[in-house]
């Protein structure tokens, strides 16, 4: 069996130059798209895809939150031109805690819980989807950022712990899943945001470390405007005479 990975963009967050710009608005999200083909007597094809988009509200200097969806498709495709898919998808909330790392302005870390609705179902050439199932899940990951500039950022994440529960239609009892995954690379994500400001007070364009410079200058201001000013002399009479 030979795996072909295509791409791999999973979500994560980024901002500004101040990953903590109170309010301002979150887009972020990735795609996930895996191909694996499948050798030997019978050569068949699986291809697995997922677009996942999110949209938040940044009210704080730490906090974020907002809703997102997922969909996705695993495809299999047999040697005799038959293709089964399964479909997938969900809808929920996400609540996110952002923190720069000591000082930097440049390299942060957050942690997000996802909360959704998620389900599916199957389709098998045209015919009348099957196999359709329902429930809960619940995740939660860290990850790192990198500011890049421009409000654009880098995020990386390896994994997480989640839980999930799922019936199919027509089923007695659902099923019930416990996932940790932290630190397996299967789970390595890559992702790209963006926050827009919404604030009422607009903010001009600011690079990674701009801020850090302007506090310095308004700190060598101050200084200067605390020195004592030197006495102008005072001529003398005789000067005057």
């Amino acid at each position: 069996m030979r795996k072909l990975i295509l791409a791999l963009l999973a979500a994560g967050t980024v901002v500004t130059a101040n990953a903590q710009e109170p309010r301002s608005i979150l887009l972020y999200g990735g795609v996930n798209l895996n191909q694996v083909r499948h050798g030997g007597a019978n050569i068949s094809k699986t291809t697995v895809w997922r677009a996942m988009p999110g949209v938040g509200y940044q009210f704080n200097h730490n906090w974020t939150v907002g809703g997102n969806i997922m969909w996705g498709q695993n495809a299999d495709k047999a040697t005799n031109g038959s293709k089964t898919t399964e479909n997938m998808y969900s809808a929920g909330a996400f609540a996110r805690y952002s923190q720069y790392i000591r000082r930097s302005e440049i390299f942060f870390w957050f942690a997000q819980f996802d909360f959704a609705y998620a389900g599916g179902y199957t389709t098998n050439e045209g015919n009348p989807a099957t196999l359709k199932h329902n429930g809960i899940a619940a995740r939660l990951y860290p990850a790192l950022g990198v500011n890049v500039g421009r409000g654009v950022a880098l995020n990386f994440s390896v994994g997480g712990l989640g839980y999930g529960t799922d019936k199919y239609d027509n089923a007695t009892y659902s099923t019930n899943t416990l996932d940790f995954s932290f630190g397996r690379f299967d789970q390595f994500n890559f992702g790209l945001s963006k926050n827009f400001n919404c604030g009422h007070k607009m903010h001009a364009h600011h690079e990674p470390g701009d801020e850090m410079h302007r506090r310095r200058i308004d700190k060598m201001e101050d200084e200067d405007d605390a020195a004592p000013k030197p006495k102008r002399k005072q001529r003398s009479r005789d000067d005057d005479e």
